[in-house]
């Protein structure tokens, strides 16, 4: 339990931070995945998704591991020692996001092109069929 009002809200934005980097991820490796794969959108509409998204993604990562290692644990943010236990689990964290957030992408893509292919596949058999 937090001893200090500092603690309970640094503790406070902490959780709800995880959170919303956990569905930024998710969503973010989605667009990524969808503007990879889908090749009904324009090459130029394609490739600005992949350039947002990239940036986006690799924008928040820079954020994560420079400024929440040391914000996590009160120093300032620019600290003369680089590795440091909780730099390390402050990566440790920020790979488990990532990682956590690949899972439910690949299954949101996976789910919608199954059912893009079920409708190609429903309409190629009706189209004989009649």
């Amino acid at each position: 339990m937090p001893r200090h009002s500092g603690e309970y809200t640094r503790s406070l934005v902490f959780c709800l931070g995880s959170i919303l980097l956990w569905v930024v991820f998710a969503y973010a490796i989605y667009r990524l995945l969808l503007a990879c794969l889908d090749a009904r959108e324009s090459a130029g509409s394609r490739r600005a998704t992949i350039v947002v998204t990239s940036a986006l993604i690799v924008g928040l990562s820079a954020v994560v591991l420079c400024v929440l290692p040391d914000w996590v644990h009160g120093r300032p943010l620019v600290s003369e020692q680089f590795w440091s236990v909780g730099r390390i689990e402050s990566y440790a964290y920020f790979f488990a996001a990532f990682l956590s957030a690949l899972y439910p992408a690949y299954f949101a893509v996976r789910a919608r092109y199954f059912a893009y292919a079920d409708a190609r596949a429903s309409a190629a058999i009706g189209e004989t069929d009649s």
